[in-house]
């Protein structure tokens, strides 16, 4: 191409006569990077509860003391603090270590509680507000009626990214308190795919064995009472297992357990890893796929799991938009001559001047820009500009023949370090400007790009 000729002659402090290159031509700003507003979200208030002594309402599964709690036979949350706190405090940190969720509740028997595994909340921050990194749901020490209540908090950036890359954040304006239409509520949620057929190593009875050295028992005993039913997933543990293990990938293989017979069966081994993983709208793994070893009625089983972070997106990185561009490129003027609607293989006169330029810088073939119409000084050329143009391959064949053909698909090699381009920009992003150089106007490749503040 040409842009790797012209490059290349730079280097050698060498320019080949009439080609025209744009190493000054400064990234110019076209838009100014916008910050969004760290705000407060709130959702529900939930009582505190403590591990005190000399507890009245003491649970009969143990757990946090439920004096002064109502409680009723629908479950609800309570918060436990690992430490003391203060009114005005708002209290973040590890789940499980800094504080716990438990649901609580009453039947005939007496107070329930049931700690969480993992933390979820009633907070659904609105779709103009992005989560920010290590901001998760905290709470806010209060009271209402008398009682301790812990009110559900999360700092989020609004209206765009933060102009800091890293808290600590300052929330501004008011307090926003959560409601309908936002994203899903903030928590976290372990995933699961379809439970599947589990096979380990080990001895058992011929009928169930697959491979000589694993059992099947489960998995071969479905497909006898399924005669209709070709074959069935299979996952093969590398090592015997129990309920309760779990396994990352590299502790089993995917197999499919087929017929063999009217009474045999075997297993393949999968050529590509399937997976059956749910994907839940609003939330995102943050963890590998791990496979959880479960107990059936008829023997273990295994199911693929991954934790994953539900809740608004993390805030955008704020980005100037700059316009950047690239080497220039020769400009053969087809205005009068209606090259488009001809037979692109045998051009006309109007080409010419394309052959002289191939001859002037010693190329054999080179990227030019056609226009179909007149065009001026800076005039912007773009896909449904108010200027018809093409891009064309033009090359010089060995008998001397020029040849000339129309590129369709032909995108400006335009980078700029740290930055990535405009992504579903209008079609104004993208193109060529006519510019002027030593004499001779050129169309020089541009393109707005997303350059990141931090």
């Amino acid at each position: 191409m040409l842009r790797n000729i012209a490059l290349g002659m730079l280097a050698l402090g060498l320019t080949a006569p009439g080609v025209s290159l744009a190493q000054d031509a400064a990234p110019r700003l076209i838009k100014q990077a916008v910050f969004g507003e760290v705000r407060e979200v709130t959702g529900d208030a939930l009582p505190l509860v403590t591990a005190k002594p000399g507890c009245k309402i003491a649970p009969l599964s143990g757990g946090p003391c439920l004096d002064g709690i109502a409680l009723s036979a629908t479950p609800s949350r309570v918060l436990m603090l690992a430490r003391p706190a203060q009114n005005g405090d708002r209290v973040s940190g590890a789940y499980g270590r800094d504080f716990t969720l438990y649901t609580v509740w009453r039947d005939a028997q007496g107070a329930h509680t049931q700690a969480l595994a993992l933390p979820t909340s009633n907070l659904s921050v609105p779709r103009d507000c992005f989560a920010l990194s290590g901001e998760e749901v905290g709470y806010g020490i209060g009271s209402r009626n008398g009682a301790p209540v812990a009110v559900e908090s999360q700092i989020v950036s609004c209206g765009g990214g933060p102009r800091a890359p890293h808290g600590p954040y300052a929330p501004q304006g008011e307090v926003i308190p959560s409601g309908a239409g936002g994203w899903h509520v903030s928590e976290m949620q372990l995933v699961a795919g379809q439970r599947r057929y589990l096979a380990q190593p080990g001895s058992c009875d011929p009928q169930f064995s697959l491979r000589t050295d694993w059992c099947a028992e489960a998995g071969v005993r479905y497909l006898q009472s399924h005669p209709d039913e070709k074959e069935l997933d299979l996952i093969a543990t590398k090592a015997p297992v129990r309920a309760g293990d779990i396994l990352g990938d590299d502790g089993i293989e995917q197999w499919v357990l087929k017929r063999k017979g009217e009474t045999k069966f075997k297993a393949d081994s999968r050529w590509f890893k399937k997976s059956l993983m749910t994907t839940v709208d609003g939330c995102s793994p943050v963890e590998a796929i791990r496979w959880y070893v479960e107990p059936g009625e008829d023997g273990l089983y295994i199911t693929e799991k991954a934790l994953n972070r539900c809740g608004a997106p993390l805030a955008p990185v704020p980005a100037d938009t700059y316009e950047a561009y690239g080497q220039d490129m020769f400009i053969v003027d087809c205005a009068q001559h209606r090259w488009r609607d001809r037979d692109e293989k045998s051009p006309d006169g109007c080409f010419d001047q394309a052959r002289d330029y191939l001859k002037r810088t010693r190329q054999t073939s080179a990227w030019v820009v056609v226009l179909n119409q007149g065009a001026r000084l800076d005039d912007h050329l773009y896909d449904g500009g108010y200027i018809s143009y093409d891009v064309a391959r033009v090359s010089l064949s060995k008998d001397g023949a020029l040849l000339a053909k129309r590129d369709t698909v032909y995108a400006p090699g335009v980078s700029l370090r740290n930055c990535a381009p405009v992504s579903n920009g209008p079609a104004e992003s993208h193109g060529f400007i006519i510019v002027r150089s030593m004499g001779v106007q050129w169309a020089r490749p541009y393109a707005w790009m997303s350059c990141p503040v931090y």
